[in-house]
């Protein structure tokens, strides 16, 4: 009996290393290195020529009018994700169009699924790409955002993490 103890010991010593390890490779698999990270607080970075800006919040936060005008339906339990893209050319920044795509998935890797489209204005110029989901209170979500401005050979690839809170 004794024998079996010395013998199962061991075994259990290297599970609980083994479960500790995966549970440290979840966390650390959440941001690809292959991205570049938004930190916190942080929605503008500049790649050459470019300027990528990113933002997100709950639609219950735009104004009654702004959602009607682009069909946005307002909720506390419902995100926007709001990517724009600029060219400076000299000391001017000029909105360009861009193919943007992006998978968005929660700590638990869950994905979710994100519908963008493209919004253009005239007065003042502004292009602007937006996706809805829904998000629950204190849910953070992880955008892995590809972006190709027109003209551009490669996409750039950036990651944007968000804290939502929707009571």
């Amino acid at each position: 009996m004794s024998t079996n103890r010395i013998l199962i010991l061991p075994f259990l010593f290297i599970s609980f290393i083994l479960l500790g390890a995966c549970e440290q490779q979840s966390e650390t698999s959440q941001t690809n290195p292959d991205r570049i990270s938004y930190e916190a607080n942080v929605h503008e970075k500049t790649f050459g020529k470019h300027i990528i800006h990113i933002n997100a919040l709950t639609t219950d936060q735009l104004p009654t009018e702004v959602a009607r005008g682009y069909k946005i339906s307002r909720s506390k339990n419902r995100a926007m994700l709001n990517v724009s893209v600029r060219e400076k050319q000299g000391e001017v920044e000029t909105p360009i169009t861009a193919t943007v795509s992006v998978i968005a998935k929660n700590l638990s890797s869950q994905l979710k699924s994100v519908k963008f489209r493209e919004i253009k204005e005239s007065d003042p110029v502004a292009i602007y790409y937006i996706g809805e989901l829904p998000v629950g209170n204190e849910e953070t979500l992880v955008f892995d955002i590809d972006v190709t401005p027109t003209g551009a050979t490669k996409p750039v690839l950036v990651s944007y993490r968000h804290k939502f809170f929707t009571k």
